[in-house]
């Protein structure tokens, strides 16, 4: 037989299966999820890659298959899309989709009921279907048979996996139950992924878990790695703490002395004057955030050519003291002696015009516009500046 004509059969033969097999929708995903709303149904959504081995074998064993076809046809609203490709990149955005096949069933409002992955054989694929739709296993059933009590760990650990993408909070809700239920278990490995997924402060009621089955943690995960882990929870209870949001301040001096009991006084002042630098300039409170800077870059020389070219150009526009403009000058020198160019040269030039330094500012406009000329860049803004020095 002609290569021809096998790859004609082989086409043909998928082209009568896909009669009897799933019919999937050729049409946007909001007007897929406007039927599935209007039809009151659910969205099958098979969230695939060109590239990907197993979707191709979903694609090619199972949904041609007639039994399939006849079960997702009836019940569910059928798409298909290519994660990397038109619409399909929206719709891995959405729904955080980074491995293939990721298997969706969504209600007409575009929310997860259920989450399949991977490949499946056609008895696995038609039984997910059925447990998406029996009314027991829906998300709100489940959700009713937690606050009822419910503390079969199987039952938790589905439901954690099932609710943490959409709702963080009550999925660690639910791990705080499991891992209460499984207290004199044996703690496995995916045991000390959950609890490291689900333990954001050291007020959590998980970091109790964390802390009493620290020996259990090791046999995971390196030692180095835990310690540092535990770090950055203490930390982050102690910032969430240091922050009063209502009236934009921070409690300075709790966040040193309690982050040297953790990481030291020098690198608590570090972290300190950081987190005081963003905060005060994210709330546009320029005096604090002035003197904050001032703080974090004591030691130029530690930093980047672009870090300190973006903190002396966000003082020559927020910061009108002269002594804190002259410690820009000296950042703005050390990002030039870094890596000299157009940029960070016409930065320095500004900040010398704003002292009402002409000499100076005038040596470093001209330089920022031989450099631009080098690097075919634009430098209009820059050649007014030196207009107004003359």
């Amino acid at each position: 037989m002609s290569k021809f004509l096998k790859v004609f059969f082989l086409f043909l033969s998928l082209g009568f299966f896909a009669q009897d097999g799933i019919k999937f929708e050729n049409d946007t995903f909001q007007n897929i999820l406007a039927q599935a709303k209007k039809e009151n149904k659910l969205v099958f959504l098979d969230a695939f890659a060109s590239w990907c081995g197993p979707c191709k074998l979903l694609e090619r064993n199972v949904f041609p298959q007639k039994e399939v076809g006849e079960f997702y046809n009836k019940n569910f609203i059928n798409s298909r899309f290519d994660m990397e490709k038109g619409e399909g990149r929206d719709i891995a955005r959405k729904y955080g989709i980074n491995s293939y096949p990721s298997l969706l069933f969504l209600n007409g409002n575009g929310e997860v009921v259920f989450k399949g992955m991977g490949y499946m054989d056609v008895s696995d694929f038609l039984e997910m279907g059925k447990d998406v739709l029996n009314p027991e296993n829906k998300i709100e059933k489940r959700i009713e048979k937690f606050h009822a009590g419910e503390k079969d760990p199987e039952f938790l650990l589905k439901l954690m996996k099932d609710v943490a993408k959409n709702d963080f909070a009550f999925g660690q809700k639910v791990s705080e139950r499991y891992f209460q239920v499984k207290e004199n278990s044996e703690f496995t490995k995916d045991d000390a992924g959950i609890l490291l997924y689900f333990t954001k402060s050291s007020d959590d009621e998980n970091f109790k878990i964390f802390e009493k089955r620290k020996a259990d943690l090791l046999k995971f995960i390196p030692e180095n790695t835990l310690n540092d882990f535990e770090k950055q929870l203490r930390l982050t209870t102690i910032i969430q703490k240091s922050v009063d949001y209502t009236n934009a301040k921070i409690n300075d001096a709790y966040l040193v002395t309690e982050a040297a009991k953790v990481i030291g006084d020098k690198d608590a002042k570090i972290l300190s004057s950081k987190l005081r630098k963003d905060f005060y300039f994210n709330n546009k409170n320029f005096p604090e955030y002035e003197k904050a800077s001032i703080d974090y870059y004591q030691n130029p020389a530690d930093y980047s050519a672009d870090e300190l070219n973006q903190i002396s150009w966000d003082f020559f526009l927020y910061v009108s003291n002269p002594d804190s403009l002259k410690k820009a000058t000296e950042w703005s020198l050390e990002s030039i002696k870094k890596r000299e160019d157009n940029i960070n040269t016409d930065t320095l030039a500004r900040l010398y015009y704003k002292l009402n330094d002409k000499k100076n500012a005038k040596i470093w406009a001209e330089k920022s516009i031989n450099w631009a000329k080098k690097n075919n860049a634009e430098y209009t803004s820059t050649e007014d500046l030196l207009k107004n020095l003359k």
